[in-house]
């Protein structure tokens, strides 16, 4: 058995996990579920539209360590009324929501599993980690 092949793979091992959510978004990305949520599990509008845009990179960080991950499309959630709501905060908060989805595509992990689930960056307004319970919203 050569010691240097050995001593090779942790050194690239340490190196992958030194660069935050990479190796450990991979892992995930291929595990976690993504499960619709239904129109009993919707948060109130109001809360949903002072979560719309704000956010810090450590908000996806729960993503991660998800075993499934819950997608709520609010287009058919909620109904018109609110869904102008939603529209307006989407409009009033496109610069934050702009830099939330750069984020999320600068991180390849993250973005493939984004591609591999078909759930649009584009269209992602929100996330939340209620109770540990990750949730995605999409306008």
């Amino acid at each position: 058995m050569n010691p240097m092949r050995n001593l090779s793979a942790a050194v690239l091992l340490a190196a992958i996990l030194a660069v935050p959510g990479t190796a450990a978004f991979a892992a995930t990305a291929d595990t976690a579920k993504v499960t619709m949520g239904v129109k009993t599990e919707i948060v109130p509008v109001a809360n949903l539209v002072d979560m719309i845009g704000s956010w810090t990179a450590g908000d996806l960080a729960f993503l991660d360590k998800a075993t499934s991950i819950k997608t709520f499309d609010t287009k058919a959630l909620y109904p018109a009324a609110d869904q102008a709501k939603i529209a307006s905060a989407e409009t009033a908060k496109a610069s934050q929501l702009g830099k939330f989805r750069d984020a999320i595509r600068a991180d390849t992990a993250l973005n493939a599993w984004f591609s591999a689930n078909h759930i649009d960056v584009n269209r992602v307004v929100a996330v939340a980690d209620p109770k540990g319970n990750p949730e995605i919203f999409l306008y």
